[in-house]
Parts: C-alpha cells; sequence; structure tokens
C-alpha cells in the first residue's frame, strides 16, 4: 500500500489518534464483501462495515408464499428438510420462499489457478445453480434461512437478519468444504406491511472492485498482518452497490441517487462526518454537461460538509479526457500516479517522484484532475477473486484521496469539536500538493498532496470562500478552462474572457499573475460585485503557430499571500499538423513515464499510418490514438 507519496504514513506515525476514526467513508462501487480479512474492525476495535446496501437492484430477490408440509418444503424443484428451525424462529406463522440463479451474477474470473468465478455462490466449480432462500418474520425482524452447507436442511443453519440490524451474513460452500464461502452476502430487507412479503436484496460484491477500493481508504491490519493498512485504518465504512455486474458492471444516475442520499441520510442520524467516494468514471464528449455533474454539484451545495473524491477516468494520455462523474465542480476529481515501487526490485529505492500514471485522465476543458495520488495498490478482495490483490486505475487513486479527506476530518473534529467543510478540506489538499516535475497542470491537476503539510494549512483556520471559474466562448459558458483543440485563427481569438463567480473573497483587491509569456492580463482589478470577467491576451501569436501543445496559468492572489492562490485561469492551445502533411518527428527523449503529443489532422477518406520506433528496438512504448472528444 503506497502510503509515502503522500505522507500518509508519516502522519499516522506522527498523530496516532487521528487515523480517521470518527469519520464515515461511503464507498459507492460493486459493493463490500464484509467478510475479508481487513475490513473487520477499526485500529479502535469498533466494526468497520456499518452497513452493506444494494441499489443496484442486481441482488433483489423476488418472494412468493412458502407453503411446507410437515418439516419440510420444496423450492425451485429441490426439498429442503428441517423446516422446524424456521418456524421455531419465526414470531407469526407467515413464511416465504425465493431463488437466487447464479448465472445472471457474471463470470468475472480471478487471474489465479484457485480463482473462480464471481457468479460460483456455492463453489462447487459452475455456475449454474439455483439456490433457494426462506424467509420469515422473527421477533426482531424479517430473517433469511438459506440450506448454505448444501446437504438439503435447515435444520443446523441460522436466521440471518438485515446487515443493518447486525452485521451477519450468508455464504454458501460446497457440501463437505471446510473452506471458508467463495463470498460473504448481506441481507436487506423493507417492510411492506402486516401481511405481504417483504422486499429482499442480496447485497455482494460479484466485482471485487469496491471490496478493493475499500481496503485502500481504510483497510485495518489486511489480511491479518499487524501495519498493513489503508489510508485511513481508523475510519468506518459503508458499501453501497451501485453496478449492477449482470450487465456489465454499469451504474445509472438513479441508483447512484439514491446511494449518495442513503449515505448523507445514515452519516446525519450519526452525526458522523461523510466522505464520499466514487470510483466510477465514464469518458464525457462534452465535459461537465452530464446531467449526474449537475446534480452532484447541487447535493454537494446543500450539504457543505459531505466530502465527495471520485476518480478522473482511465481514458489518458490524452488531453480534456476527464470522465464523469469526475466532471463535477464541487467534488476532488483524482488522477493517479504510478508508484515505482511495483516495478522495481524489493528494496531499491525509486530514483525520482513517481510519474503520472499513463491511463489517467486529463484535463483541456476542465480544470481538473484536481490532484494525483498513488493508482495502483495490494489491496483486500473477496475470497473467490484470489490472485487479484493487486490493481491499477484512477479506481484505485480516489480512495487514497478519500482516506487522505478522512485523516482531515478526524484531526479537525477531535482538535475542535468540528470537522470543517468539504471546501476548507479541498483547498488544504490542493494548496499543499507537489507538481509532478516535468509535467504541466492538465496532467496533475495541484499535483501530489502531502496530508502533513494540509493539516497545518488547515490548523491556521483561514477564512471560509467560494469561487466558480467558467471559460467563455461567445459570451457562453465552455468549461473551467480555456481548450483552444485548433489553434488560433483571427485575432479574436487571440482574447480569452473568464467569468469568476465568488462568495466571501478575503480581499477587495486581486492581484493576477501570468505563469507564461505569451499570456497577458491586468496586474490587478478591484472587487465590485460577486460577478467579475477577467480577459487574457494570448500573444504574440507567432509563438503560438508551431505544432504542439501550449499551456500556460495565470494565478490570482489576495492580500494574504497565506491564503494561497484565491483561483488559476487555466489556457491550452492545441496546435495540430496542417492537412495532408506527413509528419516525422524525432528522435525524442521520453523518460519513464513521461509522454510527448502530436496532434494532426484526419481527413475524411484519406488513412493514415502512425508508425513509432524506438532506438534501442527493446523500451516498451504504448501508443494511443485519440480522437477530438477524448
Amino acid at each position: 500500500m503506497p502510503l509515502a507519496p503522500t505522507k500518509a504514513d508519516q502522519f499516522v506515525k506522527r498523530y496516532p489518534t487521528y487515523d480517521g476514526r470518527g469519520v464515515l467513508i461511503a464507498i459507492l462501487d460493486s459493493g463490500i464483501d464484509p467478510g475479508v480479512e481487513g475490513l473487520q474492525e477499526t485500529s479502535t476495535g469498533l466494526r468497520k462495515v456499518l452497513d452493506v446496501r444494494d441499489f443496484s437492484g442486481e441482488g433483489r430477490v423476488e418472494l412468493e408464499p412458502a407453503n411446507p408440509s410437515g418439516d419440510s418444503v420444496v423450492v425451485a424443484g429441490r426439498t429442503l428438510t428441517g423446516f422446524g428451525r424456521v418456524v421455531a424462529v419465526s414470531a407469526v406463522p407467515r413464511f416465504f420462499q425465493g431463488t437466487i440463479r447464479e448465472m445472471p451474477l457474471g463470470t468475472l474470473r480471478s487471474p489465479a489457478p484457485n480463482g473462480g468465478p464471481a457468479s460460483d455462490l456455492n463453489d462447487n466449480g459452475h455456475s449454474t445453480d439455483t439456490l433457494s432462500v426462506i424467509v420469515t418474520k422473527a421477533r426482531d425482524g424479517w430473517v433469511v434461512f438459506a440450506d448454505t452447507d448444501g446437504d438439503g436442511s435447515l435444520a443446523d443453519e441460522r436466521p440471518v437478519r438485515d446487515y443493518r440490524v447486525a452485521p451477519e451474513t450468508i455464504g454458501w460452500q460446497r457440501e463437505g468444504s471446510a473452506s471458508p464461502p467463495p463470498m460473504s452476502v448481506a441481507v436487506n430487507f423493507r417492510d411492506n406491511g402486516e401481511d405481504a412479503a417483504p422486499d429482499l436484496t442480496m447485497a455482494f460484491d460479484n466485482s471485487g472492485h469496491g471490496t478493493h477500493v475499500a481496503g485502500i481508504a481504510a483497510g485495518n491490519r489486511l489480511y491479518g498482518i499487524p501495519g498493513f493498512n489503508g489510508v485511513a485504518p481508523g475510519a468506518q465504512l459503508l458499501g453501497l452497490k451501485i453496478a449492477n455486474n449482470a450487465h456489465g458492471g454499469i451504474s445509472v444516475t438513479g441508483s447512484m441517487l439514491r446511494a449518495i442520499d442513503y449515505a448523507i441520510e445514515f452519516a446525519r442520524a450519526r452525526q458522523l462526518p461523510l466522505v464520499l467516494n466514487m470510483s466510477f468514471g465514464v469518458g464525457n464528449e462534452r465535459e461537465g454537461s452530464a446531467r449526474i455533474d449537475h446534480v452532484v454539484d447541487s447535493i454537494l451545495a446543500d450539504h457543505p460538509n459531505v466530502m465527495f473524491t471520485v476518480s478522473a477516468g482511465n481514458d489518458g494520455p490524452g488531453l480534456s479526457t476527464i470522465g464523469f462523474p469526475g466532471s463535477a465542480r464541487r467534488g476532488i476529481t483524482v488522477g493517479a500516479s504510478f508508484p515505482l515501487v511495483f516495478v522495481l526490485p524489493p528494496g531499491v529505492p525509486a530514483p525520482r517522484p513517481d510519474p503520472v500514471a499513463f491511463f489517467s485522465a486529463r484535463g483541456g476543458e476542465l480544470a481538473k484532475p484536481d490532484i494525483i495520488v498513488p493508482g495502483v495498490a495490494y489491496s483486500t478482495v473477496p475470497r473467490w477473486n484470489t490472485g487479484g490483490e493487486r490493481n491499477l486505475g484512477t479506481s484505485m487513486a480516489a480512495p487514497h484521496a478519500a482516506g487522505l479527506a478522512a485523516l482531515l476530518a478526524s484531526a479537525l473534529i477531535q482538535e475542535r469539536g468540528t470537522q470543517g467543510t468539504a471546501n476548507q478540506i479541498k483547498r488544504a489538499l490542493t494548496l499543499t500538493a507537489r507538481p509532478v516535475e516535468g509535467t504541466s497542470s492538465l496532467d496533475d491537476g495541484a499535483g501530489v498532496p502531502d496530508v502533513v503539510q494540509a493539516y497545518l494549512w488547515l490548523k491556521q483556520e483561514r477564512k471560509e470562500f467560494e469561487v466558480v471559474v467558467e471559460a467563455l466562448r461567445d459570451g457562453l459558458p465552455v468549461g473551467s478552462a480555456a481548450f483552444r483543440r485548433r489553434g488560433l485563427g483571427s485575432p479574436p481569438d487571440t482574447v480569452q474572457t473568464f467569468r469568476v463567480s465568488h462568495r466571501n473573497l478575503p480581499t477587495r483587491t486581486i492581484r493576477l499573475q501570468a505563469l507564461e509569456p505569451w499570456l497577458s492580463v491586468p496586474s490587478a482589478i478591484e472587487i465590485v460585485d460577486s460577478v467579475i470577467e477577467i480577459d487574457v491576451t494570448y500573444r504574440p501569436p507567432e509563438t503560438l503557430r508551431r505544432s504542439g501543445v501550449y499551456h500556460g496559468r495565470v494565478i490570482a492572489w489576495g492580500t494574504d499571500s497565506l491564503d494561497g492562490p484565491l483561483f488559476q485561469l487555466l489556457n491550452t492551445v492545441v496546435v495540430p499538423y496542417a492537412p495532408g502533411e506527413n509528419i516525422r518527428i524525432g528522435p525524442v527523449r521520453i523518460g519513464p513515464g513521461g509522454v510527448h503529443r502530436v496532434f494532426f489532422h484526419a481527413e475524411a477518406g484519406r488513412p493514415f499510418l502512425v508508425t513509432v520506433h524506438t532506438v534501442d528496438g527493446q523500451t516498451p512504448v504504448l501508443t494511443s490514438l485519440h480522437e477530438p472528444g477524448g
């Protein structure tokens, strides 16, 4: 677990009680397997996973009245004996039955020889079984019985309650097997009245993705190893399944919103600071235009203390490739670095800081990502996915950032009795981040956060304010950054207007600093109202004629530099090679993890060939073709 790049290991060592305790992290993903080692207890011995819920609909079980005969009942053509065990637990003589078919649950296989398909719930080597459940109402609520050991009897089975009521799970296994079940299945009930069957949903992780993410954010003693922890081992978890793996792992806006609402209400009822993590990203043709972006921003505006970390997406290294809902403005959009510890021999120190991961989505139309953190980790997986412990992607980066937010919230609530706002924690992480050498903010945003420095900045109790930056074209907002993908044309193209909306700025005068010589801005602006427009001039235009990528920033400062930059105006001009031109480039020296970009016009009816040669013929090089939409 690469904790050193963000100083998470140093932070917990220096402040042992600020390890996420008192904070709730909601994992909106493929589910969490609550039975794996590392997700049992927090660092203080509290229950790690407080609830597991399915909002995807994948685990829904249709129930119908059960008709026992004596001590047996027939479900899906199979006779189960020992029904007296169910009767003994029941508070009222009402019984229901349902079935779970393995086949629709997906066929994802573990890379290890002993790993099986996720859908093989009873671990018998095939995924075509239909498993049955019996439901009745006990004195303390609805319960499920299942023939988990495959012996055809319920007499030796235990009732399993809603996971929110009691941390109990079902786990099927082969008849006579001494091995633990391949998957822990939680139970969700909704009561529908006195005479009706309840709604029953089985909550599980048949992808392994959500369990892996949970371990990164808050695992404690992973695989039973003391000190092998996630970022915030003291934090507690919610496992909220939004991905339907039977339909290819998709999620929809409705399931995301229901899960977010549930997490906010769950945390509010328990008065716990909440971090939402969504390791989910879909490529955008028009970044920032997805409905889920606007809904997420609206929810976060109504709940300013709720922190939201989301993966930037894996469509890099092309520009303007941020996925949604990473394009939501108020969240912390997290790109990935590639920890060199995973490619170096054991014990060999890294010769330089970790590079930006090749797959990490990049900015362009949006001033994203906000930060980058390690995007590779060895973490928890369900038993069926043994061998899949190491994963990579911005999916692995987002929970690392969620853990960092939990550390800071944990520190503030123990010191002050209040967690601070999500905006304050986001500013602390971005303002104290370290840029990756040889990259621009298109690649790494603010850079790699330093949670120790972020905490020290937060302790200064800076004034809360909010700024929204919009780049305008023809008077309309087109994104939070200016992105010209076809160079500059007529003289009007050399002026870029930004609209800046603000609230509670701690200054009446803004000083503007252009960091590149081809950018020109006024030296200072006086604040008159809550919306200002700033013109950035690109000049001299002759310097932007050569093919390539030109990226420049304008930094806005207040009267107190300790507040950090108030906001920044990002400008990118892409100058492609002319149509019909044969392009020959090189040799070009690219360091490990480095990127060299070439832009050209693709013409209808004219095929093209891209060839890349390495000097030694051995160095691995990844070549990607990206369309303008990312």
